[in-house]
């Protein structure tokens, strides 16, 4: 069995004749709108041919896992696409959006087959409403798991562990990813650094503990963090020195060291190739050539000058607002239906930009009723904070959500906000927002019915 990386959280599994992808992100527009790039750049990859795959095995509805323009244009339109069975249909509408391909949904514990011995397991996270998989690779001769953007339980660990008897030639492992949270934040300096650090290492310690159980013949630190290559956003690259929020796969490898991980690890970068028989390790002398680890700065002061010329003509592409978006804010909420009776929340929105304003939306009573922040306020307190949280925006973003059908959790992944909120107040609270926006999925024209 043969591993060939393709950067990011992809790679391509080829056993005898058999080629399965999964999760192959190679879009020269990277995802969420331009904001995430993959580091190191993969971009020659999409000139490949993939017209012969098997099967691509995609794990969740995450644009750096989920890449739509690959999926459009990359395949023969029989290839199906291997998914794992959700409670949720977002995974399955955004694949039948970007194309026609058979979906094959698999449920999760049951091995599905591939092709000359090979099969695939789905590991889903222990939650209702679970819409993430660990994924694994079984052949006779060896075994391959990728733990994607999945948080399992010890108990599920030690489940795969005791179904594979021990045996995993190779474990890729995720360390610290992208969040809105707490980077779009307007935390002081201080309160930003605690936060990053703290999720960033219970991060890593997760991978500790993966690695630690499943005690693979080799661990690869994969899947991130990407590059921000907008300059609003460029500075969401620094990782303070390796305390931020965002841990490159180097700087996870040297952590889980320091912890006490003595197995062999790698850091796979895009063409690299992994012998699971043999354990050889081939790096990609030209990917090698371009990128380190130890020169990041200036490889994406680089990357990001290159790739301006089409972020700059994709952005003049999306559609600013044409008129107000009070209404179509207050038709959106309405459209939402009914509220857990139980739910209550305040939101104050900073629309900025042509057609934008200042907005609030009240979840009482199982409702959402918008209104216009009041301009005069007789309590100075409430004028600075109408709402125990406010998200500050683009108009042209707000359009899209409204208009477009752009998901609110794919517009917080881009990290083109900012937010600030009580210090009663969770920021924790934009994730009910997102169960709310999410709680009636527009389904895709050609969705089953469910």
């Amino acid at each position: 069995m043969l591993v060939e990386f393709l950067g990011h959280a992809g790679f391509i599994v080829t056993h005898g004749h058999t080629r399965v992808a999964c999760d192959p992100w190679l879009s020269p527009l990277g995802a969420y709108h331009a904001s995430w790039f993959q580091l190191p750049c993969n971009h020659r990859l999409w000139e490949g041919d993939y017209r012969e795959l098997t099967a691509v095995v995609i794990t969740n509805d995450r644009q750096d896992h989920l890449d739509a323009a690959f999926l459009a244009q990359k395949l023969a339109p029989e290839t199906p696409l291997i998914v794992p069975g959700y409670p949720s249909r977002a995974l399955w509408n955004k694949i039948r959006r970007a194309c026609p391909n058979p979906i094959v949904e698999v449920k999760p514990g049951v091995e599905h087959p591939l092709g000359e011995g090979l099969r695939v397991l789905f590991t889903a996270e222990d939650s209702p409403d679970s819409r993430n998989s660990a994924v694994t690779f079984l052949a006779r001769e060896a075994h391959l798991v990728a733990i994607s953007n999945a948080q399992l339980k010890a108990k599920q660990r030690q489940v795969l562990k005791d179904r594979l008897r021990g045996r995993i030639d190779a474990l890729l492992v995720q360390g610290p990813g992208a969040g809105w949270d707490p980077i779009c934040f307007r935390y002081s300096d201080e309160r930003l650094a605690a936060r990053s650090s703290g999720k960033r290492i219970a991060k890593l310690e997760g991978a500790f503990q993966t690695l630690d159980l499943l005690a693979p013949r080799i661990g690869l630190p994969y899947a991130g963090p990407p590059a921000f290559l907008e300059d609003s956003l460029f500075r969401f690259n620094e990782d303070r020195g390796g305390k931020g929020l965002l841990s490159d796969q180097q700087r996870s490898q040297a952590w889980l060291r320091q912890r006490g991980y003595t197995r062999r690890l790698e850091i796979p970068l895009p063409g690299d190739r992994l012998n699971l028989i043999s354990g050889e390790f081939e790096p990609n002398q030209r990917i090698h050539q371009e990128f380190s680890f130890d020169q990041k700065e200036g490889y994406l002061k680089a990357y990001a000058e290159r790739m301006r010329p089409s972020l700059t003509a994709y952005l003049k592409t999306i559609p600013p607002p044409t008129d107000g978006l009070f209404e179509p804010l207050a038709a959106y909420c309405k459209g939402l239906g009914t509220l857990p009776e139980k739910m209550e929340m305040d939101l104050r929105f900073v629309v900025e930009g042509p057609h934008g304003g200042d907005f609030l939306v009240h979840g009482r009573s199982g409702e959402l009723i918008v209104e216009r922040t009041p301009a005069v306020h007789t309590d100075e307190e409430a004028m600075d904070r109408p709402a125990p949280l406010t998200l500050y925006l683009g108009a042209v973003w707000l359009n899209q959500i409204l208009k477009n059908d752009l998901p609110w959790e794919d517009f917080f992944l881009s990290l083109r906000f900012a937010a600030e909120h009580d210090p009663e107040v969770s920021p924790d609270e934009l994730l009910t927002w997102i169960k709310v926006t999410d709680s009636q999925e527009r389904p895709c024209p050609l969705s089953p019915s469910h």
